[in-house]
């Protein structure tokens, strides 16, 4: 039997992984492959550091980022620690699915072990990766104000997020990083998304 509402049909499905899902009150009830794209935009955001920080004011960029590439600021290891969260969510939402269609039937007991596995992956992944890369530009946008504002910030007691880390976390690195996970999620997410069209006879 099919349903006008999917979410309906998800209710009265025979799937209690649908089932649950479909009464978690969340805002991360997105499908698998939704989810993967999002993350991977967040990835190519920060694999677009580089970039950006190319075209930072010539003030800026002479005295911190000589070498964009090879430079290792602390607003790259922020930049690292988001792609880590977005990536390795990535990778557990792409094994929930994975999980779903290939080790089914699941009873109820295992879906609603998946279901809050999913729902913790979203948050980390969206939440946490989400507010690290939201950080990371916040971070560049002082160097886009030039000397002036972000000796403001460094005033105000803030820290010089383009001075060197000790981590040796270079710009390079996190942008290749992020660009290598970032074309892996989107290819992860096109393919869920194609399968899930040709299942449903669309």
């Amino acid at each position: 039997m099919s349903f006008d509402d999917p979410i309906a049909e998800k209710l009265l499905s025979d799937s209690p992984y649908e089932r649950l899902r479909a009464r978690q009150l969340s805002y991360f009830v997105q499908p698998i492959d939704r989810k993967l794209a999002w993350q991977s935009y967040l990835l190519f955001a920060l694999a677009g550091l580089l970039p950006v920080l190319s075209v930072l004011p010539t003030a800026v960029r002479r005295t911190y980022l000589p070498t964009v590439a090879s430079s290792s600021p602390k607003l790259a290891f922020v930049a690292l620690v988001a792609v880590v969260f977005v990536a390795g969510t990535g990778v557990g939402h792409a094994l929930v699915e994975y999980v779903r269609v290939e080790r089914g039937p699941l009873d109820e007991r295992q879906a609603r072990e998946l279901v809050t596995f999913e729902s913790l992956c979203s948050m980390l992944g969206f939440g946490t990766g989400g507010l690290a890369t939201a950080s990371t530009y916040a971070l560049v946008l002082l160097g886009f104000g030039g000397r002036d504002l972000l000796s403001a910030f460094l005033a105000a007691g803030g820290g010089n997020p383009f001075e060197p880390s000790t981590l040796g976390v270079t710009v390079g690195f996190v942008a290749i990083v992020a660009l290598l996970c970032a074309v892996a999620l989107q290819t992860l997410s096109a393919y869920l998304h194609v399968r899930a069209c040709l299942a449903d006879g669309v």
